[in-house]
């Protein structure tokens, strides 16, 4: 009798310790039977003060656009940020820093949100960035996704740098395809960033001292035509 009841208890104990260490993993999403997505982390730790949009604030206002229509109740917009460009994002002493930092408060700006307190970051690896779009994990993705990828729009290059062999690299903002509206509303603020000098600005203070040849992309606001004509938006570049 002690015998079969100290068996019972050590089947017990391991069964709690195998639900522990399964537990404790972390790194499979049931739900989608993947590899799971890093926690969103909230903006408040970015050190650059917010400037004045360059574009009017419309209180993300944007009538007809599903992912305006989201970032609204959820009262904040989530930028997919790359893990493995320290020359853009990397996080130091807790912080995310850098130019695609800067760029995302941009946006949060245009579309009439406080980035100190509506501006969320998930930092991602290659493979989980076009499926983190494409759910609606992410509302934008800042570089690291070609433009020849399923399920996705590009909005326009953000920064332009040369290649290992002196080739036009674009690293391109990108959305998941089905809302024109959000992504001509973010190339109107990408574009009177870059015309009115915040573009200039914001990068001197991260990007140009690690990537001293890049250059700001040309932008051109979209007129309806363009808009509807279909494709994959403009850009050939892949990060």
């Amino acid at each position: 009798m002690v015998d079969m009841r100290v068996r019972w208890v050590s089947a017990v104990a391991v069964a709690a310790v195998v639900v522990t260490v399964l537990s404790g993993c972390g790194g499979v999403d049931a739900n989608r039977g993947g590899a799971a997505l890093p926690p969103a982390e909230n903006a408040r730790t970015d050190t650059a003060a917010p400037e004045d949009s360059a574009t009017e604030s419309a209180a993300t206002e944007l009538p007809g656009s599903p992912t305006v229509a989201e970032i609204r109740r959820r009262g904040t917009l989530l930028v997919g940020l790359r893990a493995d460009a320290p020359d853009f994002v990397r996080r130091s002493e807790g912080s995310y820093r850098g130019f695609d930092v800067r760029i995302a408060r941009l946006f949060a700006e245009g579309l009439g949100l406080d980035p100190r307190e509506q501006l969320a970051f998930r930092r991602l690896p290659e493979n989980l960035r076009t499926g983190a779009l494409t759910r609606g994990s992410v509302d934008i993705q800042l570089g690291g996704i070609p433009p020849s990828a399923e399920g996705i729009r590009v909005v326009a290059p953000y920064a332009v740098t040369p290649g290992a062999d002196g080739e036009r690299v674009e690293h391109l903002v990108v959305v998941a395809a089905g809302d024109e509206k959000f992504r001509t509303r973010l190339r109107g603020i990408l574009a009177g960033a870059v015309e009115s000098g915040q573009w200039r600005r914001n990068a001197e203070e991260t990007l140009l001292r690690r990537r001293p040849n890049a250059t700001a992309p040309v932008v051109a606001e979209e007129t309806e035509s363009s808009e509807d004509a279909g494709g994959n938006g403009p850009g050939g570049g892949e990060d």
